[in-house]
């Protein structure tokens, strides 16, 4: 009677420690926790229960949030596995289902029952970050983007940033996903309808950087004088429906540059929207945007390819070797090299 959280690892099913599987294999009840992060692969459920031998049941937000009593009993009637894609602890989202175990009263007793809880970890994002050539040493504070709105547009995360960059240490930012959120008009309604599942990419991520860098004058997340290292899919392979793992190395400028359009695609798509404004008179300025947003997406993944995405703010602690391994991985045409030795002062050769 153990409740395990076991991490999966990058990128697919056979990313998960032989612990891990054997652990799987013991459960009456397999989880997969399903709103932090994503396998890299078609058909993950399907590949899942066929090399696992065990029915995959989808655990979203509210069912750990408002379900995890169900979880629990399960756990302390016989083996549940709560799997998660990276390691189950290299955040804090599910240190409450732990706390929630070790204080767990079963049903008809009148004293705490705690359910055993077993963690098997594995490789996260936080691992793979050694791809990008910088040391691993030298990272400071973690931050994540969240998707800004209309009128909600949170940036607390830049002071963390400033906070590292003073230091001279490297900021791994976290892009945002979004998947099974509501709109704040059918929530005001009443009506249950999930949106489709959204996924920052490199471009709205460092766009956003740069806005909020702009908007509080910061003196650091200068386009043209911050480097960065952009890191998609990590642990993937490719197949024939999706590319694998991506690194490519720049200053911020050139990395959002990498998917900016044209001026003879600017003006094509200018003369696109011109015409379905004309077929569809009565498309609201909204609906427009959403045409343009998608645009964008689609520049993004034509570069980039698909989620997930993250990115690495360069501190100005920066070794000679990570300038060199950087530059090997830096997009053609990139000063990675100069803003390394005249803004970081590094001394490469």
């Amino acid at each position: 009677m153990v409740l395990y959280l076991i991490g999966l690892g990058l990128a697919d099913e056979q990313d998960i420690t032989l612990k891990g599987l054997r652990a799987i294999q013991s459960c009456s009840k397999v989880y997969l926790e399903s709103y932090t992060s994503i396998l890299l692969v078609d058909d993950f459920q399907k590949r899942m229960e066929e090399l696992y031998g065990k029915p995959i049941t989808f655990a979203h937000r509210e069912t750990v949030e408002l379900e995890a009593d169900d979880i629990l009993l399960a756990a302390h009637e016989g083996n549940v596995a709560f799997l998660v894609v990276g390691d189950p602890l290299s955040a804090t989202t599910h240190a409450d289902l732990i706390l929630r175990a070790r204080r767990f009263q079963a049903p008809g007793s009148e004293t705490p029952t705690p359910v055993p809880v077993k963690i098997i970890h594995n490789a996260s994002i936080t691992t793979a970050l050694g791809s990008s050539g910088l040391a691993g040493y030298n990272f400071g504070q973690t931050i994540s983007v969240p998707f800004w709105t209309e009128d909600w547009r949170p940036d607390s995360w830049l002071g963390r940033i400033g906070e590292n960059c003073q230091l001279g240490l490297h900021t791994l930012c976290l892009s945002d996903i979004k998947v099974r959120e509501q709109s704040i008009e059918d929530m005001s309604r009443g009506i249950v309808r999930y949106q489709p599942p959204r996924y920052m990419l490199i471009p709205q991520l460092i766009t956003q950087l740069l806005e909020a860098a702009k908007t509080h004058n910061v003196d650091f997340l200068k386009p043209e004088r911050t480097l960065a290292v952009a890191l998609c899919r990590m642990g993937a392979d490719d197949t024939p429906t999706r590319r694998g793992e991506l690194v490519r190395a720049g200053t911020l400028a050139e990395l959002l540059a990498a998917t900016e359009p044209d001026e003879a695609q600017l003006a094509q798509d200018e003369k696109d929207d011109d015409a379905y404004e004309e077929e569809n008179p009565t498309v609201s300025e909204k609906d427009m945007d959403a045409r343009r947003e998608a645009r964008r997406v689609q520049r993004a993944i034509a570069f980039w390819g698909e989620p997930l995405h993250t990115l690495i703010i360069v501190g100005h602690r920066l070794h000679p070797m990570e300038v060199a391994y950087g530059e090997s991985l830096a997009l053609p045409g990139s000063r990675w090299k100069q803003v390394a030795r005249d803004v970081y002062g590094c001394e490469c050769d």
